[in-house]
């Protein structure tokens, strides 16, 4: 907990995140509920278990926000004079407290399922969807406050109609027995997702207008320009891929009634990487949180030419320094008094942007090697080569989990004077810690699927849980540089690679859970091609 409040950056994005996405899961099983699932005429089992989703959401939310509220007083009181007593009123405290009793409120309607309780589900599932609205960048604007209230409001609105109701499609489809009531409910959710998709585009573009500064400026610079920009921009990208994927469902609703059974195998498989994608994307709009709107930023922004000099493609450097030639560490006891663990206060040059460098340079020769073989691996035996050598791939990434552990933390044990657990006190340590544990379990569950060695079911998803896992990370991951176009730089460099797992831990999914159909060949070749990509971004990486 220490560790948390200390880097309020990560821990505000972490709890904003699970606060929008249980929001969203809240919001959307009321939705289904009141608009599919009941008027639909849905089966005892299927009602039944819509009723239990929506209270575990509910219940969920109510400890999320409990947290937020708990956490957000703790580091205000432990940062200034304020007491407990003078944040009672405090606008976030009566908005989080308001968002529990609401979330509490629809728990203790699912318990009692009946007409009234129908009745409460929408002005209790209003307080929440207001409740959050209230925490968000909107309400704190000086300018065009309530324009940008309601179009966040919209834009949570769409999401959960959209993707927070589709949990509860896929529930009511493992239950359903017949064909004709799932027909029912998904003739009935189609126009849902419709709907809320244009919600959500609706207010994301109002919002994006406002918040990039674009009638100001007259220009885009606030999309391309800012750390801002580049998260909004992460999430176009997740949010277009959930609507790529709604619109082949859209086209598979629309011919259920030629072959039913077939269909809905592949619409739960559709509508599983859509869920996964849409929480990507909430994160992604969390992370954003933590930044300043682009259009408070004026300054200090990234032009086009600066950015083409820092990706324009270089040889990669393939010859590190020695360790004695780097910074020297600062003191264990001086590190943990400051604000930060490491970041802006710690000691950089260039012979440590050399380093970093070379250590980013040989994970993408690593990374890109991996992609390579997979790719390999899948390719048929033709004109007498076999490939089939090439399916031990993951075991190349145990070099990668090895790599990271010797040299992501040059201060940090093995090579550092700060202990192994001391050194779990950085945030950046930390995560580079559990990329390596990641790794290390990607590797070895893919390798005993891939040679054969493994045939569970759990054991195949390690590898999609783990690469949307590791995107996620990723997207949390902070750069606190000091300087904010460096920092930005950075984010650049990181964040198209956490969407380039994202999409390859989905595409592994479909893989997966489509075998025999045309979408799992074709992705098939998808995820290799992604950790090429991957791999030949960390080979063009620079730190300046």
């Amino acid at each position: 907990m220490i560790w948390l409040l200390r880097d309020f950056d990560l821990l505000s994005v972490l709890l904003r995140a699970l606060t929008l996405g249980l929001e969203m899961l809240t919001l959307g099983g009321v939705a289904y509920l009141l608009l599919a699932a009941i008027p639909g005429v849905a089966g005892p089992a299927t009602l039944q278990g819509c009723w239990r989703g929506l209270r575990w959401a509910a219940i969920c939310l109510a400890l999320t926000e409990l947290a937020y509220v708990a956490v957000d007083s703790a580091i205000l009181m432990g940062s200034s004079a304020l007491h407990l007593n003078e944040l009672l009123f405090a606008p976030y405290f009566l908005a989080g407290v308001a968002a529990v009793i609401a979330a509490t409120s629809l728990a203790i309607c699912t318990r009692i399922p009946g007409r009234w309780s129908r009745y409460a589900l929408l002005p209790c599932a209003l307080v929440v969807l207001l409740a959050v609205v209230y925490t968000s960048h909107s309400v704190s604007r000086m300018e065009d406050r309530e324009v940008l209230a309601i179009l966040t409001g919209a834009h949570q609105l769409g999401a959960s109609i959209w993707i927070g109701a589709m949990p509860f499609l896929l529930i009511s489809l493992r239950r359903v027995a017949d064909p004709e009531e799932a027909k029912r409910l998904l003739r009935r959710y189609s126009p849902m997702a419709l709907a809320g998709a244009g919600l959500l585009l609706l207010g994301g573009i109002g919002m994006a207008w406002f918040y990039l500064g674009i009638p100001q400026d007259k220009s885009l610079s606030g999309l391309y320009g800012t750390a801002y920009g580049v998260m909004l921009l992460s999430k176009v990208y997740l949010v277009a891929l959930v609507m790529a994927m709604g619109a082949g469902n859209y086209f598979l609703v629309r011919h259920i009634e030629t072959a039913p059974i077939d269909l809905l195998a592949r619409l739960r498989r559709f509508g599983e990487v859509e869920i996964g994608l849409g929480f990507m994307a909430v994160l992604a709009a969390a992370s954003m949180t933590s930044q300043p709107p682009a259009v408070d930023l004026p300054h200090d922004r990234a032009s086009i030419a600066e950015i083409v000099a820092r990706f324009r493609p270089i040889a990669p450097r393939m010859t590190s320094p020695a360790y004695a030639a780097l910074a020297p560490s600062t003191p264990l006891d001086v590190a943990v008094k400051e604000t930060q663990f490491s970041g802006a206060n710690a000691p950089s040059d260039a012979n440590d942007e050399a380093w970093s460098e070379y250590n980013h340079h040989w994970a993408g020769v690593i990374v890109f090697a991996a992609g390579l073989f997979a790719l390999l691996s899948r390719l048929p035996p033709r004109y007498g080569l076999n490939f089939r050598w090439a399916l031990n791939w993951p075991i190349v990434f145990v070099g990668l989990a090895v790599f990271i552990v010797l040299r992501a933390d040059p201060d940090c044990w093995p090579l550092g004077p700060r202990p192994f657990w001391a050194s779990m006190y950085a945030p950046d340590v930390l995560q580079h810690r559990l990329y390596a544990v990641l790794i290390c379990a990607f590797a070895a569950f893919e390798w005993g699927i891939q040679t054969g060695r493994l045939h569970s079911r759990w054991a195949a998803s390690v590898f999609p849980v783990l690469c949307a896992a590791g995107g996620a990370l990723l997207l949390t991951h902070n750069h606190s540089i000091g300087n904010v176009k460096e920092e930005l730089l950075a984010e650049m460099s990181h964040t198209p690679i956490a969407l380039l797992g994202a999409t390859a831990g989905c595409s592994r999914w479909l893989e997966l859970r489509l075998p025999g159909h045309k979408e799992s060949r074709f992705a098939s070749f998808v995820w290799p091609v992604c950790l090429m990509l991957v791999g030949l971004m960390l080979l063009d990486y620079r730190e300046s």
